[in-house]
């Protein structure tokens, strides 16, 4: 996985953080600990009132374009962020990267005044996996076209489910999502380990995705959905931004952000080097897809050992399917009807969830 964290693989959040909220119940004296991955994550939870938030990621890029996106929310008002991200035109981006650099750390600043042409762009959509995701829309485009801009013009659920139903969920669509994410054939294109690391080989992900995707849509809109707008459009639709995109949020998370702290390193090793209980919140993302069996009971017992009696948690799983470890099971207190609202809920659809409280 070297090469994994040595690039930028995620640009741009693919959770729903309205379904992260629910989960963990921020209150305004909650110590959080949280995956950075795209940034967004820990951007979205100071929505909330908590005390502190410490984002943490063994990739120092993911890092690198979390301070990255701080210094834009501090720095430019609602419409140059937009532009320096790279949701809106602007003649020029290294003018505006110039205002912000002297406030980046020293090794961010080094970091992003060598990534010219990303900046060029804007680093919304400049991930690995965002990239791969633009190719897939323009293959998608290119055979179902119109269609595909159809499906996002629904404001109604009721026609858009009978265009799904009569247009869209075809059996070539459905063969063709099962074909190229079976995992012998994605992980020749797809260099992300938390797509087969830990997939069992009875699990079909194709079947898995294009099922989880018919239900989305005969609940919700398909404009909604970030995971939608990335793999069909190459983009997100506005109506899928989170807050750290929208101007209310951004105004918040400005007068939050220094409640935030970030730091390099493995989310295991660095919980395991806690002293005492520390956390009232984990916000620990789809982790659970990059971990071996062994790694994954680290995790639960990691988070165990630094958790303040009444923490709560929240796991995502995408590829994985993790079930806690025996001994664990009467501290961590789960909530099934929750996890299966928020698995229902998701605008991002694919992942299920483990959330509840843990009791010491």
């Amino acid at each position: 996985m070297a090469n994994f964290y040595e690039r930028l693989s995620y640009s741009f959040g693919n959770e729903d953080w309205l379904t992260e909220q629910r989960a963990l119940q921020l209150t305004p004296d909650d110590s959080v600990i949280c995956i950075t991955a795209s940034g967004d994550r820990p951007l979205n939870l100071l929505t909330s009132d908590c005390k502190e938030i410490l984002a943490i990621d063994a990739n120092p890029i993911q890092n690198h374009l979390f301070h990255l996106k701080c210094a834009a929310i501090a720095a430019f008002d609602y419409d140059d962020y937009l532009a320096f991200m790279g949701l809106n035109e602007h003649p020029n981006r290294h003018d505006l990267f110039q205002k912000i650099a002297p406030h980046l750390p020293a090794d961010s600043k080094d970091y992003w005044t060598k990534q010219s042409k990303q900046i060029a762009k804007g680093v919304i959509y400049q991930g690995t996996i965002e990239r791969l995701l633009y190719l897939a829309s323009r293959a998608i485009r290119t055979l179902r076209g119109p269609k595909v801009d159809e499906l996002f013009c629904f404001d109604d659920l009721e026609k858009q489910r009978a265009f799904v139903q009569a247009e869209w969920d075809t059996p070539s669509w459905k063969k063709s999502i099962e074909l190229v994410l079976n995992p012998v054939i994605s992980r020749l294109f797809v260099k992300d380990p938390g797509l087969y690391l830990s997939v069992d080989s009875s699990f079909s992900p194709g079947l898995y995705i294009h099922q989880r995707m018919s239900a989305y849509l005969n609940r919700y809109l398909a404009k909604k959905s970030p995971l939608l707008g990335l793999l069909l459009k190459g983009k997100v639709e506005k109506e899928a931004f989170s807050p750290h995109l929208l101007e209310r949020g951004t105004k918040r998370i400005r007068s939050r952000l220094n409640r935030i702290t970030c730091k390099t390193g493995n989310f295991i090793d660095y919980l395991e080097s806690v002293d005492g209980e520390k956390f009232d919140r984990f916000s620990v993302s789809d982790v659970a897809s990059y971990l071996t069996t062994a790694d994954f009971e680290r995790l639960i017992e990691a988070i165990f050992k630094t958790a303040k009696p009444g923490a709560r948690f929240c796991m995502r799983q995408f590829m994985s399917g993790y079930q806690l470890p025996q001994k664990f099971i009467p501290h961590f207190k789960r909530d099934h009807p929750l996890e299966e609202e928020l698995q229902q809920q998701d605008n991002c659809f694919v992942y299920r969830f483990i959330t509840g409280e843990i009791i010491k």
